[in-house]
């Protein structure tokens, strides 16, 4: 059922390399990258020359992968076939489900189908799961006339992106056997939905192939198409990235081999870097499938996947490897497109991001062995994806491995609230065996000034100048909310001595979590003086950064001087300890720092323009520097503490809140007293450079405390 293991993950030697989720920049860390020394050797040895049945096809048909293949003829359970006039049966034995008989039609004909109730453990490879978005990419919330389908001999409505995809798959002389989550479970039964989505990574585990629909393309002409002229490029990156080079490898540095490979297309090749394959293959990660959280089991669990859009068909494996090449290449090719069709040179597309990470954990890539998180890792890093049930954000990832095994503790209960769901979910974390983890993924931004009341949490594009923000109630500060979509964690996922505030003591819990309270052990470091919010807008648009119309900032930059460390902390303290130029395993025969490369970030007068600030940063990497600025400043503040302490913390932090380490957590956060200081709320994480070693642990001037958090 669900939580069972999938294939195994990555083995001592790799790296991760998902500590930012817009990851253009590199952690200090170890890092987990697309492919490892030894994987990218195996490639190299190989040639690049793919496995049989992985060759490039753009399919245009409309019975998508009708090629002869093992798939086997469905087992139905006893009396599993529902009566005529009725659409659902009963399902009465544990692993019964119900599989999707789509009958033989052409063209425009009504399309006819019969469920029948299965038994899971008797249907192994044969169906094949449906994964798909419930709306359409043009269909809007309130003007959707349902059609209908023959199901059962019942007329019954379903979704405009269903019908579509059932019309596309259906065969003309044969039936079809599927599974489609829409009609397979009874949406109107609470328990009997409960009970599905629990099976539901063996479903998509258990399924011959996975039918990726992304829906439909209108144009009639199959080889003009948008979809046509996307999978073709995506043929043509992998393609030229599969091809061998006459240029020298260092099997040293291969695990970077990915991110230099834009080195090939310099010049006027068919993939030079001003080509319009780049922008051809992005209309497909546009669509909203790859937005969609459900489908991150769906095709990670799949043992082969095909991707269809319109009349077009492709591996799963041919997209997932161009959102890599395109993802670890974005700062090289952009340049030449940022002016086209909305391209922004700050950020990697949302569609290209969730593509590479759901490839990088597919079960049904051939390459690399599938990347493998703790629960709480995983839905860090599902954030961004989107799901209309709050509560699928937990349900939906329940049938992924896991390295704690958290989630297979979990039984999906749609009768429970939300704020139970996510309050369940954080006293299982705590009894992990990373406890606080949690607390570095609250992304409060503004809190009640006493317990019982809501807390409020906010949108990531919220902006204070605005005034306006979509808010959604919540209790409990210590308690991630994890529907809402916030600023990226500060806490690498791998442990690094660079992020270690509270490490050198054990995290310390008193009672565990008694009612709507959390009680650590840790140390009141000082309270907040000032603060002022940045707008990060200036770093993405490239536009001058006023610094006079920024309040504090000129004290905070004037206070230290302008000497190459003290800079170098305030360059760490907006990236939030981010590197901004390259690790120094990838630079090729330098292993030189460039710690000077932060002597140009004194103010210049009253203005710095972006390009200035990028130039200043001549051995290192400037845009890099740039998007780590963004990454760890939006939605998030710069504040100094009375001791004159920098650092970057929650939008919502105030002067009069406190500074504080808790015990067994990476990073320090920032806290509001409440009582004479007898509660305290959690406000959120935040960087400040002279605590991250974790010095001040064992220093006599502060004291070890219990910090009762509600």
């Amino acid at each position: 059922m669900a939580g069972q293991q999938q294939s195994p993950g990555s083995g001592p030697g790799e790296y991760r390399m998902f500590n930012l989720q817009y990851a253009q920049t590199l952690s200090l860390g170890p890092q987990r990258p697309l492919i490892s020394n030894q994987n990218m050797g195996e490639l190299i040895a190989r040639n690049h020359k793919f496995k049989k049945g992985f060759e490039p096809k753009v399919a245009h048909n409309h019975t998508p992968s009708d090629e002869k293949e093992s798939i086997k003829h469905f087992v139905a359970a006893p009396d599993g076939l529902s009566t005529t006039g009725s659409i659902y049966s009963s399902l009465y034995q544990e692993g019964e489900f119900r599989l999707l008989a789509i009958l033989p039609g052409t063209d425009d004909t009504p399309i006819r189908c019969r469920l029948h109730v299965c038994s899971l453990g008797d249907n192994h490879d044969t169906y094949e799961a449906l994964s798909y978005c419930w709306r359409a990419e043009s269909e809007s919330d309130w003007s959707v006339e349902y059609p209908t389908i023959e199901c059962n001999g019942v007329e019954m409505p379903i979704g405009v992106n269903l019908h579509l995809a059932l019309r596309r798959i259906r065969r003309p002389g044969s039936t079809r056997v599927v599974w489609a989550d829409a009609i397979c479970i009874d949406q109107s039964n609470l328990v009997e939905r409960s009970q599905q989505v629990a099976a539901m990574g063996d479903i998509f585990r258990n399924a011959f192939r996975v039918l990726v629909w992304l829906g439909p393309d209108g144009d009639d002409d199959p080889l003009k198409s948008t979809a046509s002229q996307a999978l073709v490029s995506v043929c043509s990156i992998v393609s030229t990235w599969a091809t061998p080079t006459d240029r020298p490898v260092n099997v040293e540095n291969a695990r970077y081999r990915i991110q230099g490979l834009a080195q090939d297309f310099h010049g006027e090749g068919p993939l030079s870097q001003d080509s319009p394959v780049w922008l051809q293959a992005l209309a497909l990660y546009k669509t909203r499938w790859f937005q969609r959280l459900w489908v991150v089991q769906e095709i990670a669990l799949a043992q082969r996947a095909t991707v269809i859009w319109g009349k077009c068909e492709m591996s799963w494996q041919w997209i997932g490897l161009a959102a890599a090449v395109i993802r670890t290449n974005w700062h090289r090719i952009v340049p030449n497109h940022s002016n086209r069709s909305g391209v922004s040179d700050r950020q990697v597309p949302i569609g290209v991001m969730n593509a590479y990470f759901m490839y990088r954990i597919s079960r049904s890539q051939d390459y690399l062995k599938p990347l493998l998180f703790s629960f709480c890792e995983l839905l860090t890093l599902t954030r961004q994806f989107g799901c209309q049930e709050k509560r699928d954000k937990i349900f939906g990832l329940l049938g992924l491995a896991t390295t704690d095994g958290v989630n297979s503790l979990i039984a999906p209960d749609y009768t429970n609230s939300l704020g139970e769901v996510y309050r369940n979910l954080a006293r299982l974390m705590i009894s992990s065996k990373n406890p606080l983890a949690i607390l570095s993924h609250i992304h409060h931004t503004e809190i009640f000034d006493h317990p019982g009341h809501d807390v409020y949490a906010y949108d990531h594009d919220y902006s204070p100048q605005a005034g306006s923000a979509r808010v959604t109630p919540f209790k409990d500060s210590w308690i991630p909310r994890w529907d809402v979509k916030g600023p990226q964690t500060l806490t690498p996922l791998d442990a690094h001595p660079d992020f270690a505030a509270g490490l050198s003591q054990p995290a310390q819990i008193r009672d565990g979590v008694q009612g709507d309270r959390l009680t650590v052990r840790g140390i009141i470091i000082d309270g907040v003086k000032h603060k002022l919010w940045m707008n990060t807008q200036y770093f993405k648009q490239q536009q001058s950064f006023a610094w006079e119309q920024t309040p504090g900032l000129r004290e905070i930059l004037e206070r230290g001087g302008h000497t190459r460390h003290s800079l170098e902390r305030l360059a760490l303290t907006l990236t939030a300890g981010k590197s901004w130029y390259d690790d120094k395993e990838t630079r090729s025969g330098n292993n030189s720092g460039n710690q000077d490369d932060t002597a140009g970030l004194s103010p210049a007068g009253e203005f710095i323009t972006m390009s200035e600030l990028e130039e200043l940063a001549t051995e290192g990497n400037g845009p890099l520097f740039l998007d780590a600025v963004t990454t760890a400043c939006v939605g998030r503040c710069l504040f100094s503490t009375g001791s004159h302490m920098g650092g970057v913390g929650p939008l919502d932090t105030r002067p009069g809140d406190m500074v504080c380490i808790i015990y067994g957590a990476a990073v320090p956060f920032v806290i509001r007293p409440y009582e004479d200081k007898q509660w305290y709320t959690l406000v959120g994480e935040c960087y400040v450079q002279h605590l991250m070693h974790g010095g001040v642990i064992g220093d006599e001037r502060y004291k070890g405390t219990w910090i009762e958090l509600v």
